[in-house]
Formats: structure tokens, C-alpha cells, sequence
């Protein structure tokens, strides 16, 4: 088997401040020890992850299917009492993405359950296959970030809808390569009726010629205009902008990055705090402060899309934008989302793995030659070992110790320490995550960083 010529010995130890350094030496290392360039081994890798994550949900952690059960629940109620009253705080069209396992299902819960499951199988399939079809040179590492993504998240992964926005957002990007603009646009705009955070995504489709950018725009318009054209004929303009409403009335969650020093607190005793349920259907932290850290992301929130709209209008200005910048550009959307937000549910991070995988494979497009290639490699193997770390203690936080960190037990006194200090080490890393992102996008969108860029 051909070694590549930087590759390490196999014997070699590795480092934590190696691998940082020089993380494509030790992904080169990895790949050439295992032989993960091999389809086979890629297909067997795949089998092993699917089949472990299937195994977690059915052996230990069947209650994760909780929301799968709330869907089933609200479609059948759906069909009594019509959709103007059924799940506002989502967009009108998920009302029929969630209705195809009910039919699937024979109207049974157990039933719609299962095709629930299968049919985030099928697209998780469907997405691994696009990438090893257009990943180019780098197919395999493309597939390899995908499959381990998907372990790491666990069964949340299908048993939330949040992986249709993620893979949509990263079969967009894959298309732009393949110049098939108006269905990229189109595939966003899809996104953003079923999620709307979506819509903010189709900005960085727009990189390319001044043809690109108006076939893109035409896709994503077009399609997103005659879904919420049909939502407002179906179900009506209440239904159609409930979900606003519904996100701008939620407090604080547990889980969000502006929640950490109120939970951190809370664990080491101090201050007065408490953790319910409230009518979101989410784990929300009350008590000292609490209205400070509310204001506070409501300010980051305001402050993140503002740069978010310039750093756009500076990226269309020096026009022609690479399939990398597109990607990148993605990245910080989704990572400005997540931080800024007063809310972080576990399956926010789905969101992540569509985009982060195809941008990999964009990359494997391109020639190894080209300028700057080996540096955004780099750059690019260092944000998939942040966001595979940031997945593993999202996965530690939920499910494995969600109950000592919202509820009130015997184990509480000695799990919910720990678990609130891993909650803690996962938001200072999404939030690291999202500066060097910006940071990255900040050499290419502003001349001043880009002509001082070694």
C-alpha cells in the first residue's frame, strides 16, 4: 500500500499540540495506518457507526425518541383539528414533511416511529453517497468526517427532523461545484421552510458570476416563495408567522452558551436558581440573574446578524468568491446562530455536519497545487476536530447526563458537576470555534487582513 511521503512512521506517538499544529500530517497518518481510503473499508466503517447508533437508541436510550412521539401525536391530532392549531412553533411546511411517516406508518405510533427512523436513514445514506460520488481526491475523508459525525451526535440524529436542513445545506454547496445553481437555491430555500434559520445560508451561495448569483437567487426565491405561498393558502397568515412569535417569546435554556455561568453556579451551589419545563418544551434556568444573561443574548443575537450582513455585502463587493469561502461563510452562519442564541438544544448541532462534510469535499476538487490549498486544508482539519470534540460533549451533556443537570435526585449531588463542567468546556469551544471562523473569513472579506495574510 502506497504511503504518502509526509506521512509518520506508524509507531509514532501523537501529541495533542502536534496534531494541532499539523493536523493534515496526522489525518495522512490515520488514513494510511487504516487503509480508509478503501471503499470497502469506508462501506464497513459506515455499517459499524449506523449500527452502533441504532443499537444505543433501542438497548439504552429508547426515551430519546420522545420528539419522533410528539410529531406522531400532533399529525394524527392534525387531521381532527386542522393545521392552523397543530405545532406552531414550526414553519407550515413541516406539518407535511411529518405527515409521509404517518402515512408510512399506517397512522400506529410504533409504525411511525420506524419510518421516521428509516427515512433519516435513507437521507443519511443518500448524503454519504453524494459525497463519495463528488468528493473528488478527498471522497474519503469527506465520508469518514460524515460517518464518525453521526456516531458522536447518536441516536438524536434520526430521531429529530433537523437532519434534513443539514443535509440540504450541504448537497447546496456540493451543486455550486457542479454548477447546477437554480437546484442549489432551491434546496436552501426548502431549508428555510422547513427550519427558516436556512434562509440565511443562501447569501453565500452567491460568490460566483453575476449569472450565478441570479439562477441561485431565482432557485431559492421561486421555491421558497411557492411553499410559503401554499402554507398561507392551507393553513393561513397566523399559522404561516407563528413561528416568529414562538421563538422571540422562549427564555433561557439550559443548554445555551449564555446560560453557562448561571448553570455552572447553580452546580457549585451559589446563588438561587431553578430548572423546569416551561410551555417551549424546553429546560429553562430562572433565578439570580437570569434576566442580565437574557438581555445579553438578545444583544449578541442583534449584534451577530449585523456582522453576518456585512460580511456578506464586503464578499460580494470583491465578487467571485471560491466554493471554500461558500463553505466557510456556512460555518460562521450556523456557529452565529448557535452561540448568539438564548437557546441550544442538542440537535442544533446537526446542523453543522451537512456543510462541514461538503466543504471537505469541495476542497478534494480542488487541485493540491493551487494557492493557498495546503493552508485551508489545514485550516479545514482543525475545525472538524473542533466540531467532532464539540459533538462528543454534546453527546456526554445528552443523553448521558441531561437528568442530574435539569432534575432534582439522589445522583444529582454527584453527577451534576461534572456534567455542568462538560457543558461548560462544549460551550467555550463552540464559542472559540465561532472567532476562528470569523477570523478566517475576516482574511478573505476585508482587503486590509487579506493583503497582511502571510
Amino acid at each position: 500500500m502506497a504511503t504518502s511521503p509526509d506521512a509518520p512512521q506508524a509507531s509514532q506517538r501523537w501529541h495533542l499540540s502536534e496534531i494541532l499544529v499539523a493536523p493534515e500530517r496526522f489525518i495522512s497518518h490515520l488514513f494510511d495506518r487504516w487503509n480508509l481510503r478503501s471503499g470497502r473499508m469506508q462501506l464497513l466503517i459506515w455499517a459499524i457507526g449506523r449500527l452502533a447508533v441504532l443499537l444505543t437508541w433501542g438497548l439504552i436510550n429508547p426515551e430519546t425518541q420522545g420528539d419522533v412521539v410528539y410529531y406522531y401525536e400532533h399529525i394524527s391530532f392534525m387531521f381532527t383539528a386542522g393545521p392552523a392549531d397543530t405545532m406552531t412553533e414550526y414553519p407550515t411546511p413541516v406539518l407535511w414533511l411529518l405527515t409521509v411517516p404517518w402515512l408510512l406508518g399506517f397512522g400506529t405510533q410504533t409504525g411511525y416511529v420506524v419510518a421516521f427512523v428509516l427515512l433519516m436513514v435513507a437521507l443519511d445514506v443518500a448524503f454519504t453517497l453524494s459525497l463519495w460520488a463528488w468528493g473528488g481526491r478527498l471522497r474519503a475523508h469527506a465520508v469518514t468526517f460524515w460517518t464518525l459525525f453521526v456516531v458522536f451526535i447518536g441516536p438524536t440524529v434520526y430521531l429529530r427532523f433537523d437532519l434534513v436542513t443539514s443535509v440540504l445545506a450541504g448537497w447546496s454547496l456540493l451543486l455550486l461545484l457542479r454548477r447546477r445553481w437554480t437546484t442549489s437555491g432551491a434546496l436552501a430555500g426548502v431549508g428555510a421552510a422547513i427550519k427558516l434559520w436556512p434562509a440565511l445560508l443562501w447569501p453565500a451561495l452567491l460568490g460566483g458570476s453575476r449569472r450565478q448569483r441570479i439562477r441561485t437567487s431565482l432557485g431559492f426565491w421561486i421555491c421558497g416563495g411557492l411553499l410559503a405561498l401554499a402554507s398561507l393558502l392551507w393553513a393561513g397568515w397566523n399559522r404561516l408567522v407563528s413561528p416568529l412569535s414562538w421563538q422571540s417569546g422562549r427564555g433561557l435554556q439550559v443548554e445555551s452558551v449564555w446560560a453557562t455561568v448561571p448553570m455552572v453556579l447553580r452546580a457549585v451551589g451559589l446563588g438561587d436558581y431553578a430548572v423546569t419545563i416551561s410551555r417551549f418544551q424546553a429546560f429553562e434556568i430562572y433565578g439570580t440573574g437570569i434576566g442580565f444573561w437574557s438581555a445579553l443574548a438578545s444583544i449578541a443575537t442583534a449584534a451577530g446578524m449585523a456582522i453576518l450582513v456585512a460580511v456578506f455585502v464586503l464578499w460580494w463587493r470583491h465578487g467571485h468568491g471560491t466554493t471554500s469561502q461558500a463553505a466557510l461563510l456556512m460555518m460562521l452562519v450556523i456557529l452565529t446562530m448557535i452561540v448568539t442564541n438564548k437557546t441550544f438544544s442538542p440537535q442544533y448541532m446537526i446542523w453543522l455536519g451537512g456543510p462541514m462534510a461538503a466543504a471537505i469535499a469541495l476542497l478534494g476538487r480542488q487541485h493540491p497545487d493551487a494557492r493557498d490549498y495546503a493552508l485551508d486544508r489545514r485550516r479545514l482539519w482543525l475545525i472538524c476536530i473542533a466540531i467532532l470534540t464539540t459533538t462528543i460533549l454534546t453527546g456526554i451533556v445528552f443523553p448521558i447526563g441531561y437528568d442530574p443537570l435539569v432534575r432534582d435526585s439522589f445522583i444529582t449531588r454527584y453527577w451534576r458537576l461534572p456534567v455542568t463542567i462538560v457543558l461548560a468546556m462544549r460551550n467555550l469551544l463552540i464559542t472559540a470555534l465561532l472567532g476562528y471562523v470569523l477570523r478566517l473569513v475576516k482574511s478573505f472579506v476585508w482587503p486590509i487582513a487579506r493583503e497582511r495574510r502571510p
